[in-house]
C-alpha cells in the first residue's frame, strides 16, 4: 500500500487559537487519535498490496479541519474515522450511546461518532463533485483503535470494526468486487492529493473527471516576463579603426588582399559562364 500524507497547510487563525494550538502541541493534548491511526496505518501497509493508496491529513478546503484517513483502491473509495474512544457504547441505526462511568446508565454521546463518519463522507463527496471529479460511493467505516471498548450494535447506519477486526477488514478489501480500474485507482488518487497540494496542483476546472480527459488537456503557461533594462542613448562608441587597433599598413594590406579576393571571384565566374 502507497501512503500519502501531504503536510497540513497554514490556516489564518487569531493569536489567541495559535497560543491555544501550540499549548495543545507543546502538551499532546491532540496526538491521542494520530497515534491511533499509526498503528491502524501500520496494519494496512502490511496487509494490503500496491494497489491501494491511503491518504492522511487531507484538509478541507478552506478550513483546518482535516479528514480521517481515505482509502483509494479495487474495492473502492473507502473512509476510515479512527478513534481512540474507549468505555461501553450502544449503536442503534444512527443513534449513539454512551454508559456513565458513575451511574452505569446509557446515554447520547458527543460528538456521535456514527454521523461525524457518515458527514465526513458526505462532505468529501460533495468536494469532488465540486470540481467535477467522478468518483464512486464512498463508504465510511468507523475503527476503534482501543481494545478497551465494548460496542453494542443493532443494524447501525455504517459499519463498525474494533481492532481485532481489523484484518477481517483488511481481507474484505482484497476479496471485494473490483469497483475501481488501476488508472481510475490513479486518478483519484492524484485528484485527491493535488487537492491537499494546491501549490503543486494542475489547475483543476469544472467538467473535468479523475477518468483522464483533464490529463489530455495541454497545460498553459504564462509568458515569461523579461526584467527590465535601461539602455543609455547616448553612447560614445569608438571608431572600427580604435576598436581593432589595426596600424595603417596593415590596413593597406587589407584592402589590397580584399581586391585580389574579389579578382579571382569574378575570373572565376567568367570562367564558369564561358566554357559551361
Amino acid at each position: 500500500m502507497r501512503l500519502i500524507e501531504p503536510n497540513r497547510r497554514p490556516v489564518g487563525k487569531d493569536r489567541f487559537q495559535m497560543l491555544v494550538d501550540q499549548a495543545g502541541k507543546l502538551l499532546k493534548l491532540d496526538s491521542t487519535d494520530e497515534h491511533a491511526e499509526d498503528a491502524l496505518i501500520a496494519r494496512f501497509m502490511r496487509g494490503l498490496d500496491n494497489r491501494f493508496v491511503m491518504l492522511r491529513n487531507l484538509q478541507h478546503e478552506g478550513t483546518g479541519e482535516v479528514f480521517p484517513l481515505i482509502l483509494v483502491g479495487p474495492a473502492g473509495l473507502v473512509l476510515l474515522n479512527v478513534s481512540r474512544a474507549k468505555g461501553f457504547f450502544k449503536a442503534k441505526e444512527d443513534s449513539w450511546w454512551e454508559m456513565n462511568k458513575s451511574s452505569h446508565k446509557f446515554g447520547p454521546a458527543r460528538p456521535n461518532l456514527l454521523r461525524q463518519s457518515k458527514e465526513y463522507a458526505q462532505k468529501l463527496a460533495q468536494i469532488l463533485d465540486a470540481h467535477g471529479k467522478s468518483h464512486p460511493e464512498i463508504i465510511p467505516i468507523l475503527v476503534f483503535a482501543n481494545p478497551g471498548v465494548n460496542i453494542e450494535t443493532s443494524n447501525p447506519i455504517i459499519r463498525i470494526v474494533l481492532m481485532d477486526g481489523v484484518e477481517s477488514l483488511i481481507d474484505s478489501f482484497l476479496k471485494s468486487e473490483q469497483v475501481l480500474q488501476e488508472t481510475e485507482i490513479d486518478f483519484l488518487s492524484d485528484t485527491l492529493e493535488m487537492m491537499s497540494n494546491p501549490v503543486k496542483a494542475i489547475p483543476m476546472g469544472e467538467g473535468e473527471d479523475f477518468f483522464g480527459r483533464d490529463l489530455l488537456l495541454t497545460e498553459k503557461k504564462a509568458p515569461r516576463k523579461l526584467p527590465a533594462i535601461s539602455i543609455p542613448t547616448n553612447l560614445s562608441l569608438p571608431p572600427v579603426e580604435e576598436k581593432l587597433k589595426f596600424t595603417r599598413k596593415q590596413w593597406l594590406i587589407l584592402e589590397v588582399l580584399l581586391g585580389l579576393t574579389i579578382v579571382v571571384l569574378l575570373g572565376a565566374i567568367i570562367f564558369v559562364l564561358k566554357f559551361l
